[in-house]
């Protein structure tokens, strides 16, 4: 197995005023033995020009009318042939420049299923920034009112092919859908003690909505028991599940 095919890193973007710079975080890296797919959803602004000088890199470009972010996210995943993928999109940067080196050996040992690193948090106003750290351990409870980030995990592809691609039918919360899906199924997780990712603090799952409280409800209902959604003592869980009981 080559490098190439160890590592897929799959960009999604549309109308995305911050591509540069992740093109900038990926074109940087010391180490470029990854392949690198970019997924844009025929923006039409500046985005593509901002892409351009970055073509060369590029290993495949498609810009096509979608459905949405986990359309495009499969779609990615469909013209993957790393063994790994992680799913760097529009915005979203590499920690450092080694961060690529830092990763591939783990990769290449094969010892786990998901690996994932910490990240950092960036926010508007840069006072709040932190680096998020995660467990070294995860269980199945931790997604009750956590997730990861997958802008620092890096996933087998053949878990996609035997559990199925992210979900559709959520357009909000089918990344931790499916985290719980590969828990559930006994996948190997192991923690990288090291942030592999910044990104901004701005998606679209950061809003309050209405669709992303029924979506939220939805799933968690069909991972986890109701007496454990309904009678938690977590704020999170009590603000989604009062009304509904």
């Amino acid at each position: 197995m080559t490098d190439k095919t160890l590592l897929s890193i799959i960009t999604i973007c549309k109308n995305e005023p911050f591509i540069k710079s992740t093109c900038q975080s990926i074109c940087a890296q010391t180490n470029q033995n990854f392949e690198w797919i970019i997924i844009d959803g025929a923006s039409t602004d500046n985005t593509l020009e901002q892409i351009e000088p970055f073509k060369n890199r590029v290993n495949t470009l498609i810009s096509e009318q979608d459905n949405g972010i986990y359309p495009a996210m499969n779609k990615g995943i469909n013209l993957a042939s790393g063994k790994y993928l992680l799913f760097l999109n529009g915005g979203d940067l590499l920690y450092n420049n080694e961060t690529i080196a830092r990763v591939l050996p783990y990769l290449n040992k094969a010892s786990a299923d998901i690996f994932y690193g910490d990240s950092y948090r960036l926010f508007e106003n840069k006072q709040d920034c932190f680096i998020k750290t995660y467990p070294n351990t995860l269980k199945k409870s931790f997604f009750l009112d956590n997730t990861l980030a997958h802008q620092s995990s890096f996933i087998k592809k053949e878990l996609f092919i035997k559990y199925g691609p992210y979900r559709e039918d959520f357009k909000i919360v089918s990344d931790k859908e499916k985290w719980l899906c590969f828990i559930d199924n006994n996948a190997k997780f192991s923690h990288l003690p090291f942030p592999c990712s910044r990104f901004r603090m701005n998606g679209i799952s950061r809003f309050p909505s209405q669709i992303l409280k029924e979506e939220k409800i939805k799933m968690l209902q069909e991972y986890f028991p109701k007496e454990i959604l309904y009678n938690s003592e977590l704020p999170y869980l009590q603000a989604l599940f009062t009304k509904q009981r």
